[in-house]
């Protein structure tokens, strides 16, 4: 069981975090800290994890981030967990590693996200022995959560759930991590943003979670909350397996699933 199983539901962390008004300087994250965690140790910028984004959004609401776990860290991996402190919700998203997630090499996740203020950005990795390592990172960002949609919201649903899912292997043939991506059209509507026809609230829609699986064996599963960015685009690795095919299932907060696989040549 990961620590936000056993901890309140994000919606009350965020609940508690924004209960008073919250000063620009004011610093939220030992409350989310305490609700995600509890009192256990976090091991903070011990290279264990690494995390990159811009220290200035060009566009809050399609940020890059992706985080790094080095070939040092030769452990399996049991979950990561992504906070942007200021956003309405302060999770990003959690992803719990099934044996499929592999080692042995450099392992990854990245994905784009909304900011919508300056803000700390935090990844936290807890490894198979149940430490926990932490990245962070000061991005400079305004808006990007209730940013207007630049297009219709009608136009945004034409081929929802379309996925694409890619998988590339590795540049050495020895190397025991395989990379892949998966994409789909979907507005990841938050229920901030506003219709550019009507000036109403666009309703909330957006992925929730998402399973992959690489012959057969759990890789990931992936609880997300609305920071992702519209459209939804996904890198990460995972371990050589016999076929190195994928299998990705997304559900939204409609309970609308979405399947797509990928098949690879190469072994």
């Amino acid at each position: 069981m990961t620590a936000f199983a056993r901890t309140l539901p994000i919606a009350a962390i965020a609940a508690l975090a924004f209960a008073t008004p919250v000063k620009a300087n004011q610093d939220i994250w030992p409350t989310l800290r305490q609700q995600a965690f509890g009192d256990r140790p976090i091991q903070a910028e011990d290279g264990a994890v690494v995390l990159e984004l811009p220290a200035t959004a060009e566009d809050a609401a399609l940020v890059p981030l992706t985080v790094r776990v080095p070939p040092h860290v030769k452990q399996g991996l049991k979950s990561l967990t992504l906070f942007i402190d200021k956003n309405p919700n302060p999770k990003i998203a959690t992803l719990t590693f099934g044996p499929a997630a592999g080692k042995g090499g450099e392992r990854s996740f990245s994905t784009r996200v909304r900011i919508e203020d300056f803000s700390h950005v935090r990844a936290v990795l807890e490894t198979e022995d149940g430490t926990l390592h932490m990245a962070s990172k000061f991005i400079a960002a305004a808006g990007g959560c209730a940013a207007m949609a630049a297009k219709d919201p009608e136009a945004e649903t034409v081929d929802l759930g379309k996925m694409l899912v890619k998988v590339f292997p590795p540049a050495l043939e020895q190397s025991p991590i395989w990379s892949a991506q998966v994409m789909i059209k979907h507005p990841n509507a938050n229920g901030m943003q506003l219709d550019i026809n009507t000036a109403n609230f666009i309703p909330a829609r957006y992925v929730k979670e998402m399973v992959v699986k690489r012959d057969g064996e759990l890789v990931f599963r992936m609880d997300a909350t609305f920071s992702i960015s519209t459209n939804p685009n996904f890198r990460f690795t995972f371990g050589r397996g016999e076929e190195n095919n994928l299998d990705v299932v997304i559900t939204d907060t409609d309970e609308t699933r979405f399947a797509a696989k990928s098949h690879s040549s190469g072994s």
